[in-house]
């Protein structure tokens, strides 16, 4: 089974000001071809914060495909 990280990078969903639509795209995607999302984030869209969130999630978390959407 392949396992899936997605991060979206978006200051207003951070701030929970917007909805997250097209990570929910992505995760029925991933459902559909046999995957599982282990990790999900929001993170800013700030270069730092974005490495640290990609890094942590294939470094710790034991993501198979990262998947990034926004910015």
């Amino acid at each position: 089974m392949i396992k899936v990280g997605i991060v979206t990078a978006s200051d207003k969903g951070a701030r929970g000001e917007r909805e997250d639509v097209s990570a929910q795209t992505i995760r029925d995607i991933v459902g559909e071809i046999g995957g599982v999302v282990e990790e999900y984030r929001i993170v800013p869209d700030e270069q730092v914060l974005l490495e640290q969130a990609m890094t942590d999630m294939i470094d710790n978390k034991g993501v198979h495909l990262l998947l990034t959407t926004g910015g």
